[in-house]
């Protein structure tokens, strides 16, 4: 069996947090203004974007800027998708866990995707059974794909944010998910909504929404690009403080 290609903490992860990554936007079955994807043609890579697309994904961006990126990503669909045409549950949960366990050492906590999205619900149950395999790790998500989540039992261990910004976001103003997470254009727009800012996934773990500041390439000439400018125009600012 060949295991899937995971990574240990990011800029703003710790070590302790292993991390599984899909295709940004073509496992995205959910996404709406965020939607965006890298297409490969030519041996050329694109950057693709949805129609109602309000602002770039992150995640879509790094595909496009690294090659490596791109490959891994790929990799993993590639090896987890072989089990979800054949609708093998057992199979898929099998890799999940085997791969996690390899890199096991020291870690408490895994993000399941810092790319990519629930776009299979065989794909979702084996990732449930994986957590309910490994009581001693908090898994969690930020996920688009609400619609998996209805009449899912998550496990004391699993932890969902629903994100905004999707096909699916009526269940959230429904009140079917206390715990959200909303991109903001800027630190204020954050305060009108009265919504703290994580900047290290803690908030996944509280039981209310919060938001998430703008970052990544953005399109020229749009409102995203230009909030971006501001952003980063004002963390310089901060630094020369």
């Amino acid at each position: 069996m060949n295991l899937l290609k995971l990574s240990k903490g990011n800029k703003k992860l710790s070590k302790d947090t292993l991390i599984l990554s899909l295709p940004a936007g073509l496992t995205c079955p959910g996404s709406n203004t965020c939607r965006a994807w890298v297409s490969l043609k030519d041996n050329k890579r694109t950057l693709n974007r949805g129609v109602e697309s309000e602002f770039t994904c992150f995640a879509a961006s790094e595909e496009l800027r690294y090659p490596n990126v791109y490959k891994s990503r790929r990799y993993n669909l590639n090896s987890i998708n072989s089990y979800v045409i054949n609708k093998d549950v057992n199979g898929l949960t099998n890799l999940l866990n085997d791969s996690l366990q390899v890199n096991n050492k020291n870690i408490n906590k895994f993000r399941i995707h810092e790319s990519g999205d629930f776009y299979n619900i065989i794909y979702l149950k084996a990732w449930l059974n994986v957590a309910r395999l490994n009581k001693d790790i908090k898994f969690y998500c930020y996920s688009k794909s609400l619609n998996f989540f209805m009449e899912t039992f998550l496990p004391n261990n699993f932890y969902l944010t629903a994100s905004y910004g999707s096909k699916y976001d009526y269940l959230i103003d429904q009140g079917y998910f206390k715990r959200y997470s909303k991109v903001v254009f800027s630190i204020e727009e954050a305060k009108r909504l009265g919504l703290e800012i994580d900047k290290d996934d803690s908030c996944c773990f509280k039981d209310k929404p919060f938001a998430l500041l703008l970052h990544g390439m953005q399109e020229k000439n749009t409102l995203s690009a230009e909030a971006l400018k501001v952003i980063n125009r004002n963390k310089k600012q901060l630094v020369k403080v």
